[in-house]
């Protein structure tokens, strides 16, 4: 009767462990300060070569599709311990690294449709802020700010 127990446990261990791992919890959620339907997850913060690369699920969560657009030169890092802000990189052309673009226009355009129910994914990479603050702050253009966000260990 043990081991039957000890294996019916450890099936359903295995089973449900994928789901841990694949999991997409957002670090943060904010709502868009123009229309509550929409939110911005945070769903990746990682620091290599002194870089910091955000990832994030825009979610309409409306019923109608909805316009998103902002130029990717207005997202930026905050060091509020040290009062210093840090924008998007970008390359030897003068356009953002971040993505998708819908143009190269001023640097780089974010302007999509997103269908109702839909997700549309956004990433862009900003400099390690120099003064190793305690937490960082994060601005997307049309969203409230991520706040006192940790900075993981660099890779």
């Amino acid at each position: 009767m043990n081991n039957r127990l000890i294996s019916l446990a450890l099936v359903l261990i295995c089973s449900t462990a994928p789901m841990t791992l694949w999991s997409t919890d957002a670090i943060q959620t904010q709502e868009s300060n123009q229309n509550e339907q929409i939110v911005a997850e945070l769903t990746q913060l990682l620091v290599k070569d002194n870089i910091v690369t955000v990832k994030l699920k825009i979610r309409n969560n409306s019923t109608k599709s909805e316009k998103m657009d902002w130029y990717f030169k207005e997202i930026y890092l905050i060091d509020e311990q040290n009062q210093k802000k840090y924008y998007v990189l970008k390359d030897s052309e003068g356009n953002c690294i971040a993505g998708p673009t819908s143009s190269d226009a001023d640097g780089g355009r974010f302007e999509f449709w997103i269908d109702a129910q839909k997700v549309r994914n956004i990433w862009a990479k900003l400099p390690l802020p120099t003064d190793n603050p305690d937490h960082i702050s994060l601005s997307i253009p049309g969203f409230l700010p991520f706040e006192s966000l940790q900075l993981p260990a660099q890779e």
